[in-house]
């Protein structure tokens, strides 16, 4: 039963389990070690998002060491986000583009971490440990999503600059692209141990269904900020709504709810269809895999948006670094 607050179906959180606090705390030491976080402003962010308890609910059968490589990437993109989205000082597109044009060098063997930021040794270290575990095709599929993420964020950043205002369908498309829900859909295949399965005449359908997922993750986190990005005066799908249709942002927020409710029917009604069209042994054990950790994903990052304290006020001062 999906509900309007914008927590979505009823999901088990465990706030005082000793597992999530534990996955916490390794996160906070990892990012403070590698200097993805610097000083305690930034490091008592980094708790208020509460990534223990989202990686508890994404990946709960997964092993300690896999439970923590999940928080660390989705501190890592939280983090990486943040530095453009949760500043009152606009970013400009070159300073969006060199960030990721060395990140991007980083996972794809053209530059080194070694003396770059903490950012980039970061994230130097999360595909170290990744990036072997896992087939070509993957490695391939992830740098394709990263890049496409980091070109939609670069776009967003030159429109901020030039006052530019895209209209509901073409903000619902890149707000697809700058959620980095595919990026970390590709982690869990690792640490789910759910592989993207070689699903014949499938691959219609598994794009469609990372595509939804990307959209309910995308138009729910919209609706946790919308009051945070009403101050910072950023486009966000509830305001873009409101400005198109000429309504309220009372009834932008309850059109955006139905919104992010019906493409949650979508997703399960694509998981439902790509089980079916498996055969019936091997292969429909790798979809229901795939299909159960990109289901846990959705429903985590449902609950965890209605529960984080990332969009607090109190986290949104401040010149975003965006090299060290």
């Amino acid at each position: 039963m999906l509900v309007e607050s914008g927590v979505g179906p009823a999901c088990p959180g465990f706030p005082g389990d000793v597992r999530a606090e534990n996955v916490s705390a390794a996160v906070l030491a990892w990012a403070r070690d590698l200097r993805l976080v610097a000083g305690a402003f930034e490091e008592k962010r980094l708790v208020a998002m509460r990534l223990g308890e989202f990686a508890g609910l994404t990946v709960p059968g997964a092993s300690d060491c896999d439970l923590e490589l999940t928080a660390q990437w989705a501190a890592f993109i939280c983090l990486v986000d943040d530095r453009f989205d949760r500043s009152r000082v606009d970013v400009h597109p070159e300073e969006v583009a060199s960030l990721f044009n060395r990140l991007l060098d980083v996972i794809t063997g053209g530059g080194t971490a070694e003396s770059g930021c903490g950012t980039e040794q970061a994230l130097d270290d999360l595909w170290r440990r990744t990036a072997p575990r896992m087939s070509t095709p993957w490695r391939e599929r992830f740098v394709a999503d990263y890049r496409d993420f980091a070109l939609a964020t670069r776009e967003e950043a030159a429109d901020r600059a030039d006052r530019v205002r895209l209209g509901l369908s073409d903000h619902a498309l890149r707000r697809r692209r700058t959620i980095t829900a595919l990026p970390m859909a590709d982690i869990l295949e690792c640490t789910a141990g759910a592989p993207w399965p070689g699903l014949l005449g499938g691959e219609d359908l598994m794009r469609a269904l990372r595509l939804a997922a990307a959209d309910v993750a995308g138009w729910t986190n919209d609706l946790v900020s919308a009051e945070d990005d009403l101050r910072e005066d950023r486009d966000n799908l509830v305001t873009v709504l409101s400005r198109e249709r000429g309504c309220s942002l009372s009834s932008a927020r309850e059109q955006v709810t139905t919104m992010r409710n019906d493409r949650v029917r979508d997703f399960h009604a694509l998981a439902d269809s790509l089980t079916a069209k498996a055969a019936p042994g091997t292969e429909r054990d790798g979809v229901r895999r795939y299909v159960t950790a990109l289901g846990s994903f959705v429903a985590a990052t449902l609950h965890w948006l209605g529960v984080t304290h990332r969009f607090d006020a109190r986290w949104s001062f401040g010149r975003p670094v965006l090299g060290d």
